[in-house]
């Protein structure tokens, strides 16, 4: 109750500073309910709330890009953790409060530009699957969201003639952010364990160091092509089950699960070309790590996509050429493929649509996405959506079946 009159407080003293400011702040509320048919245990609930503040700030000084946002939300589940702020995402749960933007963006020459602080970081398409973004970190507190975090980084971008170049150096690790393991947002499928173990997760401690990226494209005509090079920490931890340490009680079997980080470098390339009015893209990338339970990839992604009017249709197949040598449903990025994803989203004069089906190739399983927005005015705006998980548990995403819901917002944007 304290954290949430806390939660309130610094609420409201945001919305003043947002009326106060209007001129340089933009920003929503959201209230969003989700309604589940089934749970997997008594600790999921049935019916759950998600509360969200978002107030974002920009201002030009000169030449100069200044950009700063803060994000705040109420979540009634374990999914928000104890921790009231967390600066760099590094803590096992999602905080009330977080930093989405902090940075700076100047041109040091005509052309080159620096940005440095917080900011999202994405090469690939959105919708789709990208080997581009492996290094990239999520975070799964709600697995059908696949949101990405915010990097404390520093990028340069330029162009010379029809050239244009990419650095980017992020000095401090950001994980992933998984769901409360053993839950239904994170089921756990664990061979010789009965039906309704406990999974301890022990204190996240993911290393320091980052990574550091390289990225270079090239047109020519109506061809792109692109490489790019990577190596560092990989964000999405690794998962280490001591049953050495097991424990119980009178209800359950506990198991700890500990997390660690492997480093990895890979490399790629990535080709794209106009055909009427359809855009064909290829992508490649090789995936290196010593890490005996990661393992070395090689994956490759084609798309193809068209716009139409106020929407696109984009269509993905990706694999990915080598077993893997623990279950894929613990490797995270990986755990779907092979997969074909098809995503279509449209705006229409009263609001906008989006479908989105991943099929997983390998055990039959898949997900549909659904979701419309109608605009009730040009401030409020109401969301119905659903998230459809199926097909067979030992998929990623068929082990998600006790997790599909239905879903309603309402967003008030300034």
């Amino acid at each position: 109750m304290i954290r949430f009159l806390q939660t309130c407080m610094i609420l409201l003293f945001l919305i003043k500073s947002t009326e106060a400011l209007a001129e340089d702040f933009s920003g929503y509320v959201e209230a969003k309910g989700f309604a589940y048919p089934e749970r997997s245990s008594n600790r999921d609930p049935w019916v759950l709330g998600w509360g969200t503040l978002f107030n974002k700030w920009e201002h030009k000084v000169g030449e100069a890009q200044l950009t700063a946002s803060l994000r705040a939300e109420w979540i009634s589940a374990d999914e928000q953790g104890e921790r009231l702020f967390d600066l760099a995402d590094r803590h096992i749960r999602r905080p009330p409060f977080s930093v989405q933007d902090l940075w700076v963006r100047m041109p040091l020459a005509s052309d080159l530009d620096l940005q440095l602080g917080r900011f999202q970081l994405g090469w690939g398409k959105t919708d789709g699957y990208s080997p581009a973004d492996a290094f990239l970190p999520r975070d799964l507190s709600d697995p059908f969201s696949d949101e990405k975090l915010p990097l404390w980084a520093l990028r340069l971008t330029g162009q010379s003639g029809g050239l244009r170049y990419e650095a980017v150096g992020c000095p401090v690790t950001t994980p992933w952010r998984l769901p409360v393991l053993g839950s239904r947002n994170a089921p756990l499928n664990v061979k010789g364990l009965p039906e309704g173990t406990v999974f301890s997760e022990a204190g996240d401690s993911p290393p320091v160091p980052g990574f550091a990226a390289v990225r270079f494209l090239y047109t020519s005509g109506d061809w792109d092509i692109g490489a790019w090079g990577r190596f560092g920490v990989r964000p999405a931890p690794l998962l280490n089950f001591r049953f050495d340490l097991v424990t119980s009680d009178s209800s359950a079997i506990i198991v700890p699960v500990e997390r660690r980080y492997a480093r990895e470098e890979a490399v790629g390339i990535e080709l794209s070309r106009v055909v009427g009015s359809w855009i064909l893209r290829g992508e490649g990338a090789a995936l290196f790590s010593r890490e005996s339970d990661l393992g070395n990839a090689i994956i490759g992604a084609l798309s193809a996509e068209k716009g139409f009017g106020d929407g696109t249709l984009l269509f993905t197949l990706a694999g990915n050429a080598l077993s893997p040598p623990v279950d894929t449903q613990l490797l995270f990025d990986r755990g779907i493929l092979p997969a074909f994803i098809a995503a279509w989203n449209r705006n229409e004069d009263w609001g906008e649509w989006k479908l989105v089906w991943t099929a997983g190739l390998k055990h039959g399983d898949g997900l549909l996405k659904m979701e419309a927005g109608y605009n009730l005015s040009d401030l409020w705006k109401v969301t119905l959506g659903g998230d459809l998980p199926y097909g067979s548990t030992e998929g990623s995403l068929g082990a998600l079946y006790s997790a599909r819901r239905i879903h309603v917002a309402l967003r008030r944007s300034w």
